[in-house]
Formats: structure tokens, sequence, C-alpha cells
């Protein structure tokens, strides 16, 4: 037997159904040993693959035999029915299976350096790891397979890589960048006479482009393919585009449409493996669409009888499913199966992120349309190598601005220094120039007085002797003004009570029964805020005595000075008078805020800082 006998799938529901099953035993085992018996050359490998569309088991058996008669080292007939029975295994749901033949044949091929057979089985690959939703590995395999077509010119391996592109990005959400590749796909694909190329391009662009907005425009490409799938009677695509044309229907709103391609499609349903892709999303398609038109019981019966189906691989995800099945009994009114639905959905539910693989999609863009065809070679033998180099640049960069943060951080530690300096040195010049106004206005006067009073002829004695007793006063004051609060190692609660004792009752202040501890920088600003405040107030503000409060808080330290003086006008008092400017700086050197607001009757100036 030098042919092979062709096998036409009789419908399972025929009433004769014995011998139905006789007809596919007797086809299968007849091309079984037409294959054993003659050699495996280009004729018996192309007979092979017709069985693949429609008879996928038959096809896999038929590969087996071929296999077993051919050597143990690579050949092209090898690497053809490798990828042959990957094909047949993809169109029954075995994606692991396929994708183990088709990696197979990729290594072959290349072993042989035959760019052709590599390309091929790296678009089928590619399409198997898109399927079973493994979007990273199908970006390689089209990467590697379009740097490959550089060197060769095959309008359908590139057609279907670049239809298959549209379909990653349609899959992702991202439409308007699915259309320029679906339409390069289908400009190749026509300058081909291959069908199969031409449906799959032209269906995938109907729905890209119905998907970004371009409703006639997609439907109207979607009808034509319909159209040329059923002249050429390949079920397989019949249902595809049966499913792309129900999904666009629904989305406008057509119920009579929908019910008709449904039922188009139920017509051809049993020509197609049962676990098939094309079968599956044909299902899925309808029990969506039924769940949207209210008919909630036939949906329910197509997602029992996807979940029934053995070896299944369905596009929508487990936990979609079960979801999408807690909706038909929710429409039924049976909420118990719904809340159990919903469990089953929740337990099941993966979290898969796309973050990643949409990056990776945006580079392929990006790459493929500033420089066609010029898209970086993705080796999975240079992983590891990639990987430690992008350890290794993180590395530097995290070690570069370690460095620069340092660097930073020390500059700005030296800037708060100087400025701190700064702060302290127009402290001393403000200062200076106080006690130069007091010494002019205060003590220079009465000496001035004492002066003249001795040159006079009618001298009072007691009233010089009175001047000099002020003038003396005045100049101690200004002396225990000029000594810093670490001059005699006392603490600042002990300097500012020694600084109320001789302000002649003026000043009240209670030292706290726990001592205040504070840095002597911070302590000698604190003082000299201290002493500004309380000489304004008794030079401007008509005040008769205050009272000072040092203590701790919860997070830091706070200074309040009440008054009984004239109140203050918060306003005015922020922007200048009383020394506040000078104050302003000690405050920025302390890292600390000031207020001045009236409590109870009294002008309360407070200053809070971190210890």
């Amino acid at each position: 037997m030098s042919d092979l006998i062709p096998f036409t799938f009789i419908s399972m529901g025929n009433t004769d159904f014995m011998k139905n099953i006789l007809n596919v035993v007797f086809a299968v085992i007849t091309a079984f040993y037409a294959v054993a018996e003659v050699p495996v050359d280009t004729d018996v490998i192309e007979r092979i693959d017709s069985y693949v569309n429609t008879d996928p088991d038959s096809a896999i058996i038929l590969c087996d035999a071929a296999l077993g008669k051919l050597p143990g080292h690579a050949t092209p007939e090898l690497v053809s029915l490798l990828t042959i029975r990957g094909n047949a295994s993809f169109t029954l749901g075995d994606y692991p299976a396929a994708i183990a033949d088709f990696g197979q044949a990729v290594r072959l091929a290349e072993d042989l350096s035959d760019t052709v057979a590599c390309v091929n089985a790296l678009s089928d690959l590619g399409v198997a790891y898109r399927v079973s939703q493994q979007p990273d590995s199908s970006l390689i395999c089209y990467n590697r397979a379009l740097a490959m077509l550089e060197t060769v010119d095959v309008p359908d391996l590139e057609a279907n890589i670049l239809t298959s592109i549209a379909v990653l990005f349609a899959n992702q959400g991202r439409f308007e960048e699915a259309v320029p590749f679906a339409e390069k796909g289908l400009a190749k694909a026509r300058q081909t006479d291959d069908i199969e190329t031409q449906i799959y391009a032209a269906s995938s662009l109907g729905s890209a482009l119905f998907l970004a907005g371009e409703y006639e425009r997609g439907l109207s490409t979607q009808r034509g393919i319909i159209g040329v799938a059923e002249q050429n009677g390949i079920p397989r695509y019949m249902l595809k585009t049966y499913a792309s044309i129900i999904a666009m229907h629904n989305r406008l709103g057509n119920p009579d449409s929908v019910s008709c391609y449904i039922a188009r499609g139920r017509a051809v349903l049993d020509r197609v493996p049962e676990a098939s892709i094309e079968s599956v999303g044909f299902l899925e398609q309808c029990f969506v669409v039924l769940t949207a038109m209210g008919r909630y019981r036939e949906s329910l019966d197509i997602q029992k009888k996807i979940l029934a189906m053995q070896d299944s691989h369905p596009f929508m995800s487990l936990d979609r499913l079960w979801q999408r099945i807690a909706l038909n009994y929710k429409g039924l009114g049976d909420i118990e199966q719904m809340d159990e639905a919903y469990r089953t959905a929740i337990a099941i539910a993966d979290s898969i992120h796309n973050s990643a693989i949409n990056q990776q999609i945006s580079d392929l863009n990006v790459r493929y349309h500033t420089a066609e065809k010029e898209l970086a070679i993705a080796n999975l033998e240079s992983e590891k190598s990639r990987r430690d180099t992008v350890i290794a640049v993180i590395t530097a960069a995290i070690v570069i601005a370690t460095l620069l943060l340092l660097v930073y951080l020390r500059s700005r530690r030296r800037k708060i220094e100087i400025e701190n300096i700064r702060s302290r040195l127009d402290g001393i010049e403000q200062e200076r120039g106080r006690l130069a106004h007091e010494l002019h206005d205060g003590v220079c006067n009465d000496l001035l007085g004492i002066e003249l009073m001795l040159g006079s002829r009618n001298c009072d004695t007691k009233e010089v002797t009175d001047m000099v007793r002020s003038a003396r006063k005045d100049v101690r004051f200004i002396s225990h003004e000029l000594l810093p609060p670490r001059f005699n190692g006392l603490s600042l609660p002990q300097l500012i009570a020694a600084y109320a004792q001789k302000s002649d009752g003026f000043v009240s202040y209670t030292p706290p029964e726990q001592d205040v501890d504070i840095d002597p920088e911070k302590a000698i600003n604190l003082y000299r805020i201290i002493q500004e405040w309380i000489a304004n107030l008794r030079r401007h503000n008509s005040a008769t005595g205050a009272v000072v409060d040092l203590r701790h808080t919860g997070d830091g330290i706070i200074l309040e000075i009440s008054d009984n003086g004239v109140p203050f006008d918060p306003s005015g008092v922020e922007s200048s008078g009383l020394g506040i400017e000078n104050l302003n700086r000690r405050v920025k050197a302390l890292e600390g805020s000031m207020t001045v607001a009236e409590k109870g009757g009294f002008n309360v100036m407070s200053i809070r800082f971190p210890q």
C-alpha cells in the first residue's frame, strides 16, 4: 500500500454509529501500514499533514509510525514530522505536548541551519506559548523568528508571525497597536496562495479593527473572510470566524445575528475535535453572549460542557469562568449555587501580573516600528548572562547613588553649619548694636549728667550719688547679659533663675522639677532669646512683669514668655519690631518655630524646637 487512504470524519450523531467507528479504525490502520511500508519522503509527510485539521488523533499515530523509521540524527523529515505532531497536539488542546515537539523541532532545525524550518517551528511555538498563558516566552519566539526572516523571504511565515504579534497585542488590550501588525500580516498573506494563512490574518485584522473602535470596517472584514472559510470548507477557521463575528454583533446589539451565527457554528462543531482551541473558543464566546442575552440555562450548559471536557484549555481563566457560572446561577435565581460558584472562583483565582509583559510588548513595538525588522535576537541561552549584567548595573547604580547621597548630605550638613555660624555672628552683631545703644542712651547719658552736676556750683551730693548708683546698676545688668550660659558651669534653668533674680522682680521663673537637658549651643541661643525679648518688653511694651516657662514636651522643648503689656498685633510682630528679625535668626538656628499670640489677657511668645 503505497498511498494513504483519505479519511473523512463522519458525525458521531449519525444513526449508523458502529459503522462510523469501523470506518475510522479501518482508515487509521490502513494509513498506519501505508506509512510503515513506504519511505518517509515529502509526499508521505504531506499526506500525514492533511490529517491535522480533520483527524488530529490519526495524525499523531501516523507521525509516531513515521518517526520510528527515521535515523536518530537530525534530518529535515524529522523536523517536519515533529512540527506536524505538535500542530496535531495543539489542535487537540494538548499544549504541553505541542510545546515539547515545537521546541525540539526548533533545536533540530538550528542544527541543520534550516532557517525556514526553524522560523516555521518558532512561529508555531510562539502561538502555543501564547495560548498557554505564557506571553513572555511567546515574545521570545517571535523576536527570534523575525530576526531570522531578515535573511530569507518567506511571505507566509512572516504573515503568520506578524498576525500572531497582533493577537498578542490585542490580548493585552492594546488594540490600536495590534491593527498595524495585523494589516502588515494580511498584506504578506495575500502574497501567498495559502488560504489558511489568509483566513488567519484577515480574521485577526477584523477583530483588531473592531476592538479598536472601527466597527464597520472590522465587521466587513470579518464577513468577507467567513465566506472564504465556508467556501473552502475549513471547519476550524469557520468556528474561529464565527466566534469573532458573534462577539461583534453582540457588542452592536444585534441578537438575531448572534443567534444565526451560533446556529451556524453548532452545525460544524462536530467536525472539529472537542477540546481544540477553535471549539473551546467558539463555546466560550457563545456562553458569554448567551448570558448577556438572558439565556442563562443555555449558557450554563455550555460552561458545564467545557468543564467536563478532558484536556480542554479554556482561553478564559478558571476563576473568571466560575464567576461567569455564578452570574448564570444568579440569573436563574439559584442563590445557593451562585454562592458556591463564587467561592470556587475565589479559591482558584491566580495572581498573574502583566506589567512586565506589557513592558516587553512596548519594547517590541518600538523596535519594530522605528527600524523595520531590526528586532533584537532574544537568546534563551544568554538569559543568565543578561541577568548578571543587569545585577551588576543595578549594584553599580546603587553604589553611585549612595556616594552621591553621602556627598549631598555632607554638603548639606556643612551648609547648615555655615548658616548657623552666620546666624550666630549676625546675632552677635545685633547684640553689640543693642548694647551700644543701651550704653549710649543709658549709662553714657547718666555719666554726662553726673559730669554736669559735679561741674555746677550747687552740686546735690545725694542726687549725684543716686545717679552713680543707677549707672552702676545699668552697667552690671549689661555685663550680666554679656555672659554666656556656660560661663560659670551653670545649667540653663539655673542661669535663667539667676537672671530673674537680677531683674528687680520684673521676671518670674520657676525651675522645673526635672532638669531640662539642652545642647550648649542651643542653650546660648535660647538664653539670648530670653534676654532680647525681656529687654524689648522693658523698653517698648509698657509691661510691668513677665513669666518665663521652659519645659519638655512630647516632641521636644518649649519656651513661653508671658507678659501683661500692651496687646500685640500678631501681623505686625511677624514682620518687624521687638527684635523679631534677630529672634527669627536664632529660632532658625534652633530648627524651631515661634508664635506670638494673646491668651487670657496676656501676650504669650512661644518657641518650640526639637531636643
